[in-house]
């Protein structure tokens, strides 16, 4: 499986199954929490795969950047998921308390679980991204030498 069609299976099991309040959303957002710690280490031992090739090979650098480019928001988007354990684990206990300030407060868990749930979607679409987006080509940095100057070097160094 290619790691877009890897990623692209995470997405559809998230969106297949949302984030939600009880036993169930605690659940579901572990289970999410290790699909993309799975996914990530699969991005990363791939990107070391093809490191070593463009070493060894002059191959292209390209694939090491996707990876590499696409792990971090996959790191952000689990993080968001661990954060929004935090309001799971208060919605999921039964509050017998129908007062104002509890309402409140079981409102305050909602908005901060679908602000988490929301940021995790996004960094996975960033992760899309980064995957499916060409990388653009690195110029030379100014204090390394030209390939021409080195062959000039190297022709005078025979040369002498």
């Amino acid at each position: 499986m290619t790691p877009t069609a890897a990623l692209d299976a995470v997405v559809a099991d998230v969106r297949f199954h949302p984030g939600k309040t009880g036993p169930d959303g605690f659940f579901t957002a572990l289970h999410h929490i290790g699909l993309l710690s799975h996914l990530s280490l699969r991005f990363a031992g791939d990107a070391h795969y093809h490191l070593d090739s463009a070493h060894e090979t002059g191959s292209s650098w390209r694939p090491v950047e996707a990876l590499t480019d696409a792990a971090v928001p996959l790191s952000r988007a689990q993080y968001h998921y661990a954060q929004a354990m935090v309001p799971l684990a208060a919605l999921s206990k039964p509050n017998p308390d129908t007062s104002t300030a509890a309402r409140l407060h079981d409102i305050e868990h909602h908005c901060a679980l679908r602000m988490h749930l929301h940021a995790a979607a996004q960094s996975l679409d960033d992760a899309r991204t980064a995957l499916r987006t060409p990388t653009p080509a690195r110029r030379p940095s100014p204090s390394a030498p030209s390939q021409v100057a080195t062959s000039e070097q190297t022709a005078s160094r025979r040369a002498r």
